[in-house]
């Protein structure tokens, strides 16, 4: 069983926990072993940075770990985590989307949270290569909201992996209309200001948008304006809410065939909590709402197992090894 999460005394509600968890993030560099370039059908590239285990478990399972949005392979809490799980004689792959990571200039198109199959494009690649290793796809963020969909959309093409074992969803928007009208909060301004900074001088860099062709209030738009204005039209949708409404996991959770682990914080200020009870999920699923631990914070009271207060590290090799003997 999983333990449940106890907030540090110094760290009480969603905000510390999630801003402390962010700044104080304990991660020292981590260079990959190796990486592997995957071609998507529409020409562009995915590039997946791997750590192999020093002395690897029999079998090796291989952690498939993607970041949130407006991080990347190199986001403190993938090499936090990628660290110990090669400790551990695992090996991992830390999933860059399009436009991520130094080597994103490459893909032409962005990602968005319907784009499920780049995710699928990379599960199988790693599958063919290492087709007697138990995959555990983790999704965090707006990643974790990726990873459910493909579950939902996609289980004709997942019966063909039979290598997954199972999946776990970190913080995951559920309603993206609800998730964003939280961030869109002013308590939340912060977070909000972080996302538009981060996708605006991702697209910029490539060139996929140049900054005269800007409206002069863009600076200081706000997330549901970003998706409006850039990400709805650049991915396919109609506008905003076309764009929600059609890769929100809520409508498609009931179809997950896959064990599947959902973790979430009630104070989460980005995941209002209903959305993520509320929502009908099969049999498959189970949804662990802890009472803290904002979003990707869980810095606990007490010391873990690994030596420091990442309850959210633990609870992803407890879950790993778990699901390794069901």
């Amino acid at each position: 069983m999983i333990s449940r999460f106890v907030p540090h005394p110094l760290v009480p509600g969603g905000q510390l926990q999630t801003l402390v968890a962010f700044a104080w993030h304990e991660a020292s560099a981590f260079q990959a072993d190796e990486q592997i370039h995957v071609p998507l059908d529409d020409g562009d590239e995915l590039v997946l940075d791997l750590n192999h285990p020093q002395f690897p478990l029999d079998p090796c399972p291989l952690v498939y770990l993607i970041h949130g949005l407006g991080g990347s392979s190199e986001s403190a809490y993938l090499l936090r985590l990628a660290q110990k799980l090669t400790r551990l004689g695992m090996r991992v792959i830390r999933h860059n989307h399009r436009g991520a990571g130094p080597h994103g200039e490459r893909a032409r198109k962005i990602y968005h949270s319907g784009s499920s199959r780049d995710i699928l494009k990379g599960l199988q690649t790693v599958a063919q290569r290492w087709p007697d290793s138990p995959l555990f796809p983790i999704g965090f963020s707006l990643s974790g909201t990726m990873l459910l969909n493909l579950l939902s959309w996609h289980r004709q093409e997942l019966m063909d992996l039979p290598q997954l074992k199972a999946a776990m969803s970190v913080c995951a928007p559920i309603d993206l209309e609800r998730s964003s009208q939280a961030i869109d909060r002013w308590r939340n301004k912060h977070l909000d200001a972080f996302y538009v900074s981060s996708l605006l001088t991702q697209l910029l860099r490539r060139g996929l948008i140049e900054a005269r062709s800007l409206p002069r209030t863009m600076p200081h738009f706000t997330l549901r304006e970003f998706d409006e204005a850039i990400t709805a039209p650049l991915a396919g949708f109609r506008d905003r809410l076309h764009y929600y409404e059609s890769c929100s996991p809520k409508h498609g959770v009931a179809n997950i065939r896959c064990p599947t682990l959902v973790l979430a914080a009630a104070d989460d200020p980005v995941v209002p909590a209903q959305t993520v009870l509320r929502a009908p999920y099969s049999t498959k699923v189970l949804v662990s709402l802890q009472n803290s631990g904002g979003h990707l914070g869980f810095i606990s009271r007490q010391r873990t197992p690994q030596g420091d207060r990442r309850w959210l590290d633990h609870c992803v090799i407890s879950w790993i090894r778990i699901s390794l003997i069901v």
